[in-house]
């Protein structure tokens, strides 16, 4: 009797778990991911460290040198760079404004199934020089 209760008891209690998302023959149901193409910041500064309206950035990458990506900064000093434009791998990023052109930043692009995409670094600054 006290077996029996106890093999009830243990049933009710698992038929309430949750088995998520489980289909009827037991497999596992797809999760379908958004995709999407990741744009990343690139921000771009003076000599005294104010924001650049109106440059232009200019995105390559490194491995097809094919595969670009240009654009002019906003008020903030801003430009967003399009990875699926870009592609994947490193990339390289410089910046000009009235002659002055900028360092050279790196970034490394991968997409990800679920995550949209991966960049490392999140953001970049460039300084224009003289």
């Amino acid at each position: 009797m006290r077996f029996a209760l106890t093999l009830v008891v243990s049933i009710a209690v698992l038929g309430c778990i949750d088995p998520g998302n489980v289909e009827a023959d037991g497999g596992r149901v797809r999760v379908n991911c958004d995709t999407f193409s990741t744009t990343w910041p690139v921000e771009v500064i003076d000599l005294t460290g104010a924001a650049v309206r109106g440059a232009d950035v200019t995105a390559i990458n490194d491995t097809t040198m094919s595969k670009k990506s240009t654009g002019k900064t906003d008020n903030r000093g801003i430009a967003l760079i399009d990875g699926k434009v870009v592609g994947d791998g490193p990339v390289t990023v410089t910046a000009s404004f009235n002659g002055l052109t900028s360092n050279r930043g790196r970034f490394t692009f991968t997409p990800s199934e679920c995550a949209g995409s991966i960049v490392e670094p999140r953001d970049l600054r460039l300084q224009l020089q003289r």
